[in-house]
């Protein structure tokens, strides 16, 4: 009896009788712990983790909206550590230089976006509510890549007399992140001057990833420049982008703690597409946990349990038993 009921026990803990779903048919992520994320996305560590599949519509609400969009879906994996949460993101690509460095193309991107206060009521997915915010770490092939590929990678053939304030002497060709060199000026590069995240080349220099909030269409924003926090990298690899996007834990209004649930939804642009700004592509709000660590206790308690409940029935049969065969013996004494 206690080796069926042993038996019986390990059945339930190691052969669920429910098949797990699959990517395509769930909607939670499950963030395994790991003892320091990866920073390359590449790296074996994630192979054990958790993989969601999540399709993505074209973005059609509002201007500039589009009916078709490049980007089908996203393969997303999701690892963590004492600090920083880490997603892989994996999507199929037209073009690895769409956008890079050009003035007149667009660049791939990938974005992922959560409630800036998930205490509040979840707010619409495309780009948050008044009052309700989202916050979103963009990653951009064109500031990981883009310091490779200049004006001069695009037209090489092209002359040049002085770029003045630059640093750079007769016939270089100044570089936009010259401009930030000590003795340069960069008022001359404007748009940095102005205070622009997306022409600032000491950002781009440390990370690839943008950080931005958005309580409603038209009113994204990018956060201060001591808030940038996320990281990136991103492979390209015929014909498929595979990015790892890093960002803190601890956000400003929450944490991305154990065992909590927080929504989270992502998008995509096609720079082979001309993709830009709203013309995107879209999904609806997913749901990411981090997992409790398991430790030897929760996998031994239930077969202790178990094991327990059998001797206790042992036991207790055994003094019926007794207690009947005395009865039995009383009352045919002499």
């Amino acid at each position: 009896m206690l080796a069926a009921a042993l038996a019986a026990a390990l059945g339930g803990l190691f052969s669920p009788a429910v098949k797990p779903a699959s990517a395509a048919e769930k909607a939670t992520l499950i963030a395994k712990e790991v003892d320091q994320v990866p920073e390359d996305p590449e790296d074996g560590l994630w192979a054990k983790a958790d993989l969601l599949e999540v399709p993505l519509a074209p973005q059609a609400v509002v201007k500039p909206r589009t009916y078709e969009n490049g980007v089908k879906s996203i393969r997303v994996r999701a690892l963590y550590d004492g600090e920083r949460l880490a997603l892989l993101l994996e999507w199929r690509a037209g073009s690895r230089g769409a956008g890079i460095g050009s003035a007149d193309s667009f660049q791939d991107a990938v974005a992922v976006a959560f409630p800036s206060d998930p205490a509040k009521r979840t707010p619409y997915f495309g780009m948050g509510e008044p009052n309700n915010p989202v916050t979103i770490y963009q990653w951009k092939a064109g500031w990981q890549f883009g310091s490779d590929y200049d004006v001069d990678e695009h037209f090489p053939n092209m002359a040049v007399d002085w770029y003045p304030f630059t640093g750079r002497g007769p016939r270089e060709i100044a570089q936009a992140s010259d401009y930030g060199r000590e003795g340069a000026e960069k008022v001359f590069l404007t748009s940095w001057w102005a205070g622009s995240t997306l022409a600032d080349p000491a950002l781009q220099a440390r990370t690839s990833v943008e950080k931005l909030t958005a309580e409603g269409f038209g009113t994204l924003a990018s956060v201060e420049m001591e808030k940038q926090d996320g990281l990136g990298q991103g492979v390209w690899k015929d014909g498929v982008w595979t990015t790892l996007l890093s960002i803190p834990r601890a956000q400003e209004r929450f944490s991305f703690s154990r065992g909590r649930t927080i929504p989270i939804a992502f998008a995509a642009w096609d720079g082979s597409r001309r993709e830009r700004g709203g013309e995107k592509g879209i999904s609806t709000w997913y749901f990411l946990s981090l997992e409790q660590p398991v430790g030897p206790f929760a996998l031994v308690s239930p077969i202790l349990v178990v094991a327990g409940a059998a001797i206790a029935q042992i036991v207790g049969l055994r003094w019926l038993r007794r207690r009947a065969q005395g009865s039995s013996e009383r009352v045919g004494g002499p």
